[in-house]
């Protein structure tokens, strides 16, 4: 009998996954060779974050890192179909935010899971007018912000930056999960996050990082982990929360700092009949979530999940 296995790229989609014979829910899938007994694979939902992009002084707001799920407590959450593990090791690299400062930023890191049958990624976010998971916003002398979606995934893993805006002296937010970044014309603030209830209780993620604005103190980010952008000359711009993927926050002209982004986050929810463990220990397994008494792998940091 043909093996046949279960690929999913790095691609374009989910839409190239081969499941093998058997049931297709959530929780387990026996698949028979010949007449012998079966290998187990276990389907499991997953939500994985890269990340943040950073800012620099009046560049515009960061960009959140690409986020892609199979599970939310919402309408805005993108379902689509889960993925397929084997007995074996997998490979978790959690992508670090982009690290602020006084130039243009720099983009987020790409957050992976790698193993048999699943190369599976998100992309950091942009900065400064770049394309990434979601796009930077660009600084107050205006030009197009960056494209969000740079992964070129269905659904999307992210939304476009704001432009900035000469006339206002504005720059644009950074896009977010759930929304494009404002303009520098507008209130400039970051694109808003999406909220997942993946880990058993709902928490928003992935916003991008506010432009700028002299005119005020602060400009917050929405909910979703996103930096404060910044106003007075000099000034340092927020940073993204560590394992939301938030875009760093726009620092103040004139020498100003922007921040960084944060870093991203990779959660796996299996059924309660799989038998998984996750290194090293900072990373962490929460048993009798939801009312299925599933299973949860978080990993903050980059480490390895073994499925037995």
């Amino acid at each position: 009998m043909k093996r046949i296995e279960p690929t999913l790229t790095a691609g374009k989609s989910t839409k190239n996954i081969k499941r093998r014979k058997g049931k297709t829910g959530f929780g387990i899938n026996i698949l028979g060779f010949g007449s012998g007994g079966g290998a187990a694979v276990f389907e499991a939902h997953y939500l994985i974050i890269a990340g943040g992009g950073s800012a620099g002084h009046a560049s515009g707001g960061g960009g959140a890192g690409g986020y892609r799920t199979s599970f939310g407590c919402g309408p805005e959450a993108a379902c689509t179909v889960q993925l397929s593990y084997e007995p074996g090791c997998y490979t978790i690299d959690v992508g670090a935010g982009a690290a602020g400062g006084q130039g243009h930023g720099a983009k987020g890191s790409n957050t992976n899971i790698s193993g048999t049958g699943i190369c599976f990624s998100s992309t950091g976010g942009g900065n400064a007018g770049n394309d990434g998971g979601s796009g930077g916003g660009t600084g107050f002398h205006g030009g197009a912000a960056g494209s969000g979606n740079e992964g070129g995934y269905t659904p999307p893993e992210g939304n476009d930056g704001g432009p900035g805006s000469p006339g206002h002296g504005k720059p644009g937010g950074g896009g977010g999960a759930g929304g494009v970044g404002q303009p520098g014309d507008g209130n400039n603030k970051g694109g808003v996050g999406l909220t997942s209830n993946i880990t058993g209780s709902c928490v928003t993620r992935a916003s991008g990082g506010s432009g700028a604005d002299a005119n005020s103190g602060t400009n917050p980010a929405p909910a979703g982990g996103g930096g404060a952008g910044t106003g007075p000359a000099g000034s340092t711009g927020g940073s993204g929360s560590a394992n939301t993927g938030g875009g760093g926050g726009d620092g103040g002209p004139t020498l100003g700092s922007g921040g960084n982004g944060g870093s991203g986050l990779v959660v796996i929810r299996f059924a309660s009949n799989a038998c998984i463990s996750v290194s090293p220990g900072t990373n962490s397994v929460t048993t009798c979530v939801g009312p299925a008494n599933d299973k949860v792998a978080t990993f903050t940091v980059d480490g390895t999940l073994t499925v037995a």
